[in-house]
């Protein structure tokens, strides 16, 4: 899960219209792509390669499902994330369970999320012959809120983070360096089964949508805290506490997230919200090349 959860803040750094007619030159695209099923077993787990050289999208061991979310999701508004994570409907079974290698160079520059963007959408579209539409429908969701005696959260600390510049994107740590913490991301550490979190920057959108929103909590979380601002939030909880297949915390809840958001002030409910769902009207396996 680490493997996957770091690919994925590599990842994160209009969409007026999903499926509008533009000529293929007209469109941001790579000049050279490599599409490739991998069949390795990716040793590192799903997503588990390094950063990219710069002006140049390499990804190992990825699902066709992770960059859809990123083109029509994160990187829709370019360097701006978007605070939540759409899920994908409509899509076979291997879209998620079948893993490629993509290496792909633009024929200039080009930033981390024009190239996981719109150049994506592209990619997508030519060779998996995507078409997607874009709807909102309403999902089983977690809500979080305040709790009675008002939130414990530490506003975000001068320093603390950098922010994400996508034509200078951060140099790739050396071995056994940690990442550097980037405003309004997450990062994610597993020991065992603790699960320790630490996120720098971010608003309670982002704390709600993206950090949570990649807790496996097994459904999308929506921010009703009110709470305005930027946050530096460090939680821990226990990976190995299943959360109810209908939503509700579990009876015996010490160490689960639940109980970790109680300790910041926060409050995790089940409800019912209107949500962004990308829906998958046609794709198919890509011829490789």
């Amino acid at each position: 899960m680490n493997c996957r959860i770091y690919a994925a803040v590599c990842l994160i750094f209009c969409l007026t219209s999903i499926c509008a007619a533009q000529s293929p030159d007209a469109r941001p695209h790579f000049e050279v792509a490599s599409v490739k099923r991998n069949l390795s077993g990716c040793a590192n787990g799903r997503g588990g390669n390094a950063a990219p050289p710069p002006g140049r999208l390499r990804v190992s061991c990825i699902a066709v499902k992770d960059l859809i979310q990123a083109a029509y999701g994160t990187f829709a508004n370019g360097p701006t994330p978007a605070p939540f994570v759409p899920d994908v409907a409509g899509a076979p079974d291997w879209v998620d369970t079948d893993l490629y290698d993509v290496d792909a160079v633009p024929s200039g520059p080009a930033t981390i999320d024009r190239m996981y963007g719109p150049m994506m959408q592209t990619l997508l579209e030519e060779r998996f012959g995507l078409r997607i539409r874009r709807e909102a429908r309403e999902r089983s969701v977690y809500l979080l809120s305040v709790a009675p005696g008002g939130a414990r959260l530490k506003p975000t600390a001068p320093g603390s983070c950098v922010l994400f510049d996508p034509t200078h994107p951060p140099e790739q740590p050396r071995q056994g360096q940690p990442p550097p913490a980037l405003c309004g991301r997450g990062s994610y550490q597993l020991n065992g089964v603790r699960m320790s979190v630490e996120a720098y920057g971010v608003s309670m959108a982002q704390f709600a949508g993206l950090t949570l929103g990649r807790a496996e909590l097994g459904r999308p979380v929506i921010d009703r805290t009110g709470l305005a601002g930027q946050f530096d939030i460090h939680f821990e909880f226990r990976s190995d506490l299943g959360v109810p297949l209908d939503g509700s915390e579990p009876q015996d809840s010490p160490g689960s997230i639940f109980s970790a958001m109680r300790e910041l002030g926060l409050k995790l409910a089940a409800g019912k919200a209107p949500v962004d769902v990308l829906v998958v009207e046609r794709i198919n396996r890509p011829t490789e090349n």
